[in-house]
C-alpha cells in the first residue's frame, strides 16, 4: 500500500485530498493506497470570508464547516493533539504529532498554511486588530459600530501577506461602511500604509489608487513600519515618522508553521522552499520528488492567495495521481492565480462592484474595470466554494 499523508485540512488539503479520492478510488477500495489528512482542528475556517464580517455582510456561520463533511468518507483523518503537527522527518519519511503518534509516508503534502509573527513588530501585540483571523474580524466589527470619530490607520507591516489584496479591499468597505450604511464618513480619516511600492500588479494597482484618491484616503507606500507605541496610540516608522490612530487595523506579519521551523524546512525568510513549477520540496540543490507543498507555506516569491492556492492544490494532486498510476507526465503550475478588487459594497446607496482578475507567472492582469456583475459573482462564490473548491469539482 502507498500511503499519501497531508499535513493540513484547509483549502489546499482538502481538495487535494478530495481529488484523490475520487479519482484513486480504485486503489483505494483495493487497498494499494492510502490518504491521511492531519490538523489540528476538526473545524474548517475560510477566510476569505473574514474581510466582509466586520461590515455584517457575511457572517461567523458562513466562514465554519465541519471538516468531516466536507472531505470524501475515503480519506483517514486525525484532528486535535493526534493531527497537530510537531516534527517532519524527511530522511525516515515520518511526521510525529502532539499526541506522541508518529504517521510514516511515501508520499508528503505540506499544506499547513501560515501563521502570524505579532513579535516581529514591537509593540504590535499591545495594540493589535485584524481582520485575518475570525475571533480578531468579530472583534473589529464591535468596535467599528462603537466607534464615533478619529483616524483610522490600515496597516501591512511587511510582505508577503495571505490574500495580499486583503487590506485594499477592506479599506474600500470600510469607506463605504462609513458613508453610506453609518453615515458619519465626516467623522473619520482613513490612512492606508503600505510596505511597497505597487499595490498589487500595475493594474490592479490603477485601480485602487484611484479609488482612494477619490475617496480621501491618505495613502502611504513604501512605509518602513519599525514599531506600535500603543500608550500614545502611534505607528513608528524606520525614519522615525510617527502616526497617531485611534483604531489601527493590521495585516500582521506572516511565517511558515512552527513544525516546518523546527524540521529544518524553512528558508532564511522563514518560508519553505519549492521548484516553482511542479511544486516539490528544495533543500539546497536537492529536490524531494516525494514532497510537494501547496497554499501559503512556499515561498515569498509566489503569491499567497486563496485562487493561487486551488490552482497549486490540482497541479499537486494530478501530479501524486499520474505517479501512482505510472502515467509519465508531469502537470505543471505556471503561477496561475487572482485576486478579487472591490470598487464598493451594496448599499442603499451603492450598487456594489467588483472584479476578479487573475494572471499567471509571466502574464500579468489586463487592465480592467469592476461591475455589478462581478459583485454578485463575488459574493456568490463563497457560498458556491464549498461544494465546487474545496471539494476539487472545478
Amino acid at each position: 500500500m502507498e500511503s499519501i499523508l497531508i499535513l493540513g485540512g484547509g483549502a489546499a488539503g482538502t481538495a487535494i485530498g478530495n481529488k484523490l479520492a475520487r479519482e484513486l478510488r480504485r486503489e483505494i477500495a483495493k487497498e494499494e493506497v492510502e490518504i491521511t489528512i492531519l490538523d489540528k482542528s476538526d473545524v474548517f475556517q475560510n477566510p476569505g470570508v473574514f474581510t466582509f464580517i466586520p461590515f455584517d455582510l457575511y457572517t461567523k456561520e458562513d466562514a465554519l464547516k465541519p471538516r468531516r463533511k466536507l472531505l470524501s468518507p475515503r480519506v483517514k483523518c486525525f484532528f486535535g493533539e493526534d493531527g497537530e503537527v510537531t516534527k517532519i522527518d524527511i530522511g525516515s519519511r515520518e511526521v510525529a504529532v502532539k499526541s506522541g503518534k508518529k504517521y510514516s509516508y511515501d508520499y508528503l503534502v505540506v499544506a499547513t498554511g501560515c501563521r502570524h509573527d505579532l513579535n516581529a513588530v514591537p509593540g504590535l501585540s499591545a495594540d493589535y486588530n485584524s481582520f485575518y483571523t475570525l475571533e480578531g474580524t468579530l472583534k473589529l466589527r464591535e468596535k467599528l459600530k462603537a466607534l464615533k470619530g478619529g483616524k483610522i490607520v490600515i496597516a501591512t507591516p511587511r510582505m508577503p501577506i495571505s490574500c495580499p489584496g486583503a487590506p485594499g479591499k477592506f479599506t474600500v468597505m470600510l469607506d463605504d461602511y462609513l458613508r453610506h450604511v453609518r453615515g458619519v464618513r465626516e467623522n473619520f480619516e482613513i490612512s492606508f500604509l503600505w510596505p511597497v511600492e505597487l499595490i498589487g500588479p500595475p493594474a490592479y494597482n490603477a485601480n485602487i489608487s484611484e479609488i482612494f484618491d477619490e475617496r480621501g484616503v491618505e495613502v502611504s507606500r513604501n512605509f518602513k513600519f519599525a514599531s506600535v507605541d500603543a500608550g500614545k496610540k502611534e505607528v513608528v516608522s524606520a525614519d522615525g515618522e510617527r502616526i497617531k490612530y485611534d483604531l489601527l487595523v493590521v495585516a500582521p506579519p506572516h511565517r511558515a508553521a512552527e513544525a516546518l521551523e523546527n524540521s529544518g524546512m524553512t528558508d532564511e525568510k522563514g518560508w519553505v522552499p519549492i521548484e516553482r513549477y511542479t511544486l516539490q520540496y528544495q533543500r539546497g540543490t536537492k529536490t524531494y520528488d516525494e514532497v510537494y507543498v501547496a497554499g501559503d507555506t512556499g515561498p515569498a516569491e509566489i503569491l499567497k492567495t486563496g485562487i493561487g492556492t486551488h490552482y497549486q492544490a490540482m497541479v499537486v494532486a494530478q501530479n501524486l495521481i499520474n505517479d501512482i498510476t505510472g502515467v509519465e507526465a508531469m502537470a505543471a503550475y505556471k503561477g496561475e492565480t487572482g485576486c478579487p478588487f472591490v470598487g464598493e459594497i451594496y448599499s442603499d446607496a451603492t450598487k456594489g462592484v467588483a472584479f476578479i482578475p487573475s494572471w499567471t507567472y509571466n502574464r500579468p492582469p489586463e487592465p480592467f474595470k469592476p461591475s455589478k456583475l462581478g459583485w454578485l459573482v463575488y459574493r456568490s462564490y463563497y457560498y458556491l466554494y464549498w461544494e465546487m473548491n474545496v471539494k476539487a469539482l472545478m
